[in-house]
């Protein structure tokens, strides 16, 4: 009768792909690879974790690992949603499971800091600059490594109190430079090949035909016409170059070929006072001075941008999936509109 109550009774303990999946329905991330992804880093990276409150921190980085693996963006709302499980774990209290993460529910001095931190992503997130939206992911983490461990990822102690502080002075730091994980990961490791069902020649083949979908006849001989005097290279070269690229570098190439005139207009004019004027009116907007140093110095940096997209030569620097030079000249194609900052599909209202 005993063993049979104590049977009853046994909390069973979610594994670790369940909590992965809970984490992923929590912020609506449906996307089946980044979801692989990120079970793959937790199983290379993370196995041996044991202590409740670093198993939910590490699953944590690998949602964040994977998502900048896939380049996916959080959104506003996402970016909350994680907030929140980072700060309180998830509730398996309906199932028999833990109830959170850290094991003791957070204090109301950490509430107060968490919703004041909410604010802030609510209302200036929308108007932050590309980098640190590519920064709020890390800086929520640190925020729940803090809230469960006294201390951020780098093991930097901060008090309760100085919870809020910490973050704005953080997310300051986070304008101009890629924060990236204090993790050691093989940055080709955690990233799957896709279906091995399909043949590498006929994988080809569908990206591919994809790529020749997305835009007509004329638009990709427009295309590969701007490249060729752009970089001086021959059009078959371009042609075969093209089809091996990532998608989302296909298309930012795209973008910047549609818009050859006006790169030809800001190439003719960087360096003398008609720059930002130019740039400013055709936008409809100011650009502050360090969003002026970005586009002058992406429009210098063109041929050589467009050239090591082509030939592969970005490579990811770190865990993190992101090469910092790639990102901040984009950055400053994105401010002047030359290219489109593409968000998921997916945008939870």
């Amino acid at each position: 009768m005993t063993n049979n109550n104590n049977n009853s009774n046994e909390i069973k303990i979610p594994s670790v792909e369940e909590l992965l999946n809970r984490a992923f329905e929590e912020l609506r991330v449906s996307e089946i690879k980044i979801r692989k992804d990120a079970l793959v880093i937790m199983r290379k990276a993370f196995g041996n974790t044991a202590n409740p409150t670093d198993l939910w921190l590490d699953i944590m980085k690998a949602i964040v690992l994977s998502c900048e693996a896939n380049h996916y963006s959080f959104s506003k709302s996402e970016l909350c949603d994680f907030l929140t499980i980072g700060s309180k774990g998830l509730d398996f209290s309906k199932e028999g499971q833990i109830s959170n993460a850290g094991g003791q529910p957070p204090t109301r001095l950490i509430d107060d800091a968490i919703l004041s931190i909410y604010r802030d992503i609510m209302e200036n997130h929308d108007n932050s600059n590309e980098t640190l939206k590519s920064n709020y992911p890390k800086l929520v983490l640190n925020i729940a490594s803090i809230v469960h461990k006294g201390a951020d990822l780098n093991e930097e102690r901060v008090g309760v109190y100085g919870l809020e502080r910490y973050y704005q002075r953080n997310k300051t730091l986070a304008v101009d430079k890629i924060m990236s994980l204090p993790i050691i990961l093989d940055a080709q490791s955690h990233v799957t090949k896709g279906d091995d069902s399909i043949p590498e020649k006929e994988r080809t083949e569908i990206i591919r035909k994809s790529k020749s979908d997305g835009l007509t006849k004329a638009h990709r001989k427009e295309l590969t016409n701007s490249l060729s005097v752009l970089t001086h290279r021959k059009k078959k070269e371009l042609e075969e170059l093209l089809m091996k690229i990532p998608d989302q570098d296909y298309k930012k190439i795209a973008d910047l070929c549609i818009n050859y005139s006006k790169l030809q207009k800001y190439s003719k004019l960087v360096g003398t006072k008609e720059f930002s004027p130019e740039i400013e009116r055709e936008l409809g907007r100011k650009l502050t001075d360090r969003q002026l140093q970005h586009a002058t110095i992406s429009i210098r940096k063109v041929k050589i941008y467009i050239e090591n997209v082509l030939d592969g030569k970005f490579l990811p620097h770190g865990s993190h999936g992101i090469n910092h030079v790639k990102h901040n000249l984009e950055y400053g194609y994105q401010l002047m509109g030359l290219i489109k900052y593409r968000r998921r599909k997916h945008e939870p209202t």
